[in-house]
């Protein structure tokens, strides 16, 4: 359990901080070169979901819209999580990763109405979408997830060949 509220405090909490700097530190649609030509600090602000889905919505409820359904999947999974009987390290840390980048980017929602985003990654003129903390520990938690269900069903798989 303490691994759950770890994640979910730390990501919170980091995803905020890097925020803000970029927001007091970096204009907007500026960037600074990192790593040159492959990954750069770019301040830009997104007004839909993961990489810009559904910006410039039409209508001024979308922004409510979008918090209700974050606000929802956020509880969703934090419920899914505490009902759940698997407590094992990896399990925990998925799960806190998830909410902790989901609550990460619904502060932003609720306060602004748009998510600040900075992490780009580029080749040869080709870039990633431009994303945040949050969005990359929801990334991380998913891929951990699924990496510890495929594993439990093979343990789980495994011992019953035994039997």
């Amino acid at each position: 359990m303490r691994v759950f509220i770890a994640a979910v405090a730390a990501v919170t909490a980091f995803d905020q901080w890097t925020k803000y700097l970029v927001k007091t530190g970096i204009k907007m649609y500026e960037g600074i070169w990192v790593i040159k030509d492959f990954f750069r600090i770019t301040h830009i602000e997104n007004s839909g979901v993961a990489f810009g889905m559904l910006s410039g919505l039409p209508f001024p409820a979308a922004r409510w819209i979008l918090v209700g359904i974050i606000a929802l999947a956020t509880i969703a999974i934090s419920v899914y999580w505490y009902r759940t009987k698997e407590k094992t390290f990896f399990y925990n840390l998925a799960c806190g990763l998830i909410t902790g980048g989901a609550v990460g980017n619904l502060i932003d929602r609720i306060r602004a109405g748009r998510i600040t985003d900075f992490l780009e990654f580029g080749i040869r003129g080709a870039t990633f979408p431009v994303f945040n903390v949050a969005d990359s520990a929801v990334t991380v938690g998913v891929a951990i997830f699924i990496i510890h269900v495929l594993n439990e069903g093979k343990a789980g798989k495994n011992a019953s060949d035994t039997l």
